[in-house]
């Protein structure tokens, strides 16, 4: 929401609404609240200063899967008064009792965080709305019920539905915030905000037999950029007559098991790298300081000066890194400098990281005479 949009507001109505959008994260997978459609109640006369007066708004909460849209109506001629609220008419059997909503009945109007309270306490009460809905599904209210009692997926949310169409079978979706330990992520930089460390299974059920079942993973961004993207995780269909209980955990134990390759690689590949920091400092002309997947470094011999490339993969230290020697002197096609690129040469995963580099290093000059050779005879004086 920008500036401008807030100033459509009346003061007090305002710093509600702002907290409620920097501060409005709600639901299992901490999703924001939108705001939209501001409107006044009030008459306006043409004798008195215009002011801002904006006073009912939507608000989109995303719940489950979906979008659940609430009208929320202040008085901006009592600002301080507690608002009341519209809700979507395909939620027509969603009337939660006033008197059961507390921070409705306790309003503090100078707490400016006062309507998110209310948010958060009208959201659990729709999750509990939505868990009734769902006993019209026998089967599937056995797998909520199933899932929830192991309290290890205690932070879940089902969707069962809003009023149905005539004709049409209404998805059934359950969210399901998996239980992975992500502490241990590199800290990759993400422009942005990229939020909490998540990992959010979504599962809806198509049609009331159960039949069609699609499971979906998202992944915060951090998250999904250090296991190199979602698509680097493939999770498997759902069986035919498999259950929530069965399915679930076995998810999680894959994004496990690909969250612990993913530190150990990170963590091979930083003691590489600052291997080769210990032993070529002075040479390094640069490195990658977040994901330590690359280094180059200026050497010299017998008067012929190159630059050596190494880059590790994603998979290192099962994969090997790959040398590429760079030419100072000459170039190749269409101009670029004269390299080669090494892949064979002799390497172990079992080596530590110093190892690694003082191989790498008896390699390097091995090669050089036939480097040296090869750049003279094939490249160009630049």
């Amino acid at each position: 929401m920008f500036e401008e949009d807030l100033d459509q507001l009346g003061p007090q109505i305002s710093t509600y609404v702002e907290a409620l959008l920097r501060d409005g994260n709600v639901g299992v997978c901490g999703g924001a609240v939108r705001t939209s459609d501001f409107k006044s109640g009030s008459y306006i006369t043409y004798e008195r200063p215009v002011k801002p007066c904006c006073d009912r708004f939507k608000v989109s909460i995303p719940f489950a899967g979906n979008s659940v849209r609430w009208h929320v109506i202040f008085n901006c001629h009592c600002p301080s008064e507690p608002p009341d609220f519209i809700f979507d008419q395909e939620d027509r059997d969603f009337c939660p009792r006033v008197d059961e909503i507390q921070s409705l009945v306790n309003w503090k109007p100078d707490d400016n965080k006062s309507l998110l309270y209310v948010i958060r306490e009208l959201v659990e009460r729709y999750k509990e709305h939505q868990e009734s809905l769902l006993e019209t599904n026998p089967r599937l209210m056995y797998e909520y019920n199933s899932l929830k009692e192991t309290y290890v997926y205690d932070q879940l949310e089902v969707f069962a539905g809003k009023r149905k169409s005539l004709g049409k079978d209404t998805p059934i979706t359950f969210l399901i915030r998996l239980p992975v330990d992500l502490s241990a992520i590199p800290p990759y930089l993400i422009q942005g905000d990229p939020g909490e460390d998540i990992a959010i299974l979504l599962i809806s059920f198509q049609n009331s037999g159960s039949s069609k079942v699609l499971p979906q993973l998202y992944l915060s961004p951090r998250v999904e950029h250090a296991i190199g993207g979602a698509s680097q995780l493939r999770i498997p269909v759902f069986p035919r007559n498999n259950s929530l209980s069965e399915y679930v955990p076995h998810v999680k134990e894959l994004l496990s098991h690909k969250v612990e390759q993913v530190v150990k690689h990170y963590q091979s590949r930083r003691g590489y790298i600052s291997a080769f920091l210990s032993q070529f400092g002075r040479s390094v002309l640069e490195y990658d300081a977040e994901g330590f997947t690359k280094i180059s470094i200026l050497q010299e011999w017998n008067d012929f000066h190159f630059v050596l490339h190494v880059d590790l993969p994603p998979t290192f230290p099962r994969d090997q890194p790959v040398l590429t020697f760079q030419s100072v002197y000459h170039t190749g096609n269409y101009g670029k400098p004269y390299h080669s690129v090494q892949k064979g040469y002799p390497y172990s995963p079992r080596w530590n990281g110093n190892e690694m580099v003082e191989r790498t290093r008896s390699f390097m000059i091995g090669y050089l005479p036939e480097f040296r050779r090869n750049s003279v005879g094939s490249g160009k004086l630049s």
